[in-house]
């Protein structure tokens, strides 16, 4: 007889390596989602979550292994168990149906998203003209942008231009489970992006930290880029966390689904990338012990000292970095 069909008859027919607790999930883990969505894949979940459930992994199977030996023990197949263990681990890993990282995507709530339209608007100040642009060209590149003819919600869009008063880029906000966003072919992504329903339009400036949003009834469709996609809480300053302060599901209402079809047109892509990508490299400075004049994050500095001395403000002693009053 062939030893493996013999040894299978003794294998548990159920494997169960990881056990996740329904309180366990990737709410608190928004960082790794940003990761997947910007890599089109679930690779940074799935070793993530490996590395988390490592030891109950380990624990399990050999759990497994001691159960097999004992049953084989009975049966009087002591050397069969020890002449091909490593075979029986494999085994019993090929039987196993559980996957802590889709466990996990189960048990979180849907993420904040952003989906960035690619325009900037300058901002106006009406003590002082000359700064940005007007209210009526920002209205225009608003309704430009939403494919909004002018005369359709001309008050919601005039609205939210007044008071994002700073500026900043236009966004449409949305409630997601972060994996729907993942494209089943890593070779294509999709191509479309549509919104609807009562959408969350936004003009956000997140390099200083303010922005102001509206609703307003449209059914949107664009041309889908992944540079363009993003985790609201990855962004610094986040809109509905650091600016705002807003429950969970308060851009819920903005419905949305993607597609794989050819869209015909384009879409400028995003600043954020950029200025993430800024972030990030501070991060690794700081982390190193250092900091970089011109971030303005006060996280990001040591020793920040504040002085009254005429231009009043906050001083970093290591690299410069000076916060004006």
């Amino acid at each position: 007889m062939n030893p493996i069909s013999q040894i299978t008859e003794f294998l548990p027919r159920y494997v169960c390596l990881f056990y996740v607790d329904y309180r366990d999930s990737l709410d608190e883990h928004e960082d790794i989602q940003e990761k997947c969505l910007r890599s089109n894949s679930l690779e940074s979940l799935y070793e993530k979550s490996f590395e988390w459930y490592e030891s109950q992994e380990q624990e399990n199977l050999e759990e497994y292994m001691d159960e097999t030996r004992r049953n084989m023990e009975k049966a009087g197949l002591s050397g069969l168990f020890k002449e091909h263990e490593e075979q029986i681990r494999d085994l019993i890993y090929e039987r196993n149906d559980s996957n802590p990282a889709k466990d996990l995507i189960r048990n979180s709530c849907d993420t904040n998203l952003f989906y960035s339209l690619g325009v900037e608007i300058d901002g106006y100040s009406t003590g002082c003209p000359e700064r940005g642009e007007s209210v009526s060209m920002a209205c225009y590149k608003v309704r430009r942008a939403l494919r909004l003819p002018k005369g359709k919600f001309d008050g919601p869009v005039k609205e939210l231009v007044e008071n994002a008063s700073y500026g900043g880029e236009l966004r449409i906000y949305f409630n997601a489970r972060f994996d729907r966003l993942i494209s089943p072919g890593k070779k294509e992504d999709f191509q479309r992006i549509r919104f609807g329903g009562n959408v969350v339009v936004a003009i956000v400036d997140s390099r200083n930290g303010s922005g102001y949003h509206v609703h307003i009834p449209l059914d949107i469709t664009l041309p889908f880029c992944r540079e363009n996609l993003f985790v609201d809480s990855q962004v610094h300053y986040s809109y509905a966390v650091e600016i705002c302060g807003m429950s969970h599901d308060w851009c819920q209402a903005t419905r949305w689904e993607t597609d794989m079809r050819p869209f015909n047109g384009s879409i400028r892509k995003s600043r954020m990338t950029g200025y993430q990508q800024q972030e990030e490299a501070y991060e690794r400075t700081f982390r190193s012990g250092r900091c970089t004049f011109g971030d303005m994050n006060y996280k990001r500095h040591r020793d920040v000292r504040y002085s009254n001395n005429y231009p009043a403000g906050c001083r970093c002693p290591h690299c410069g970095t000076f916060w004006i009053d």
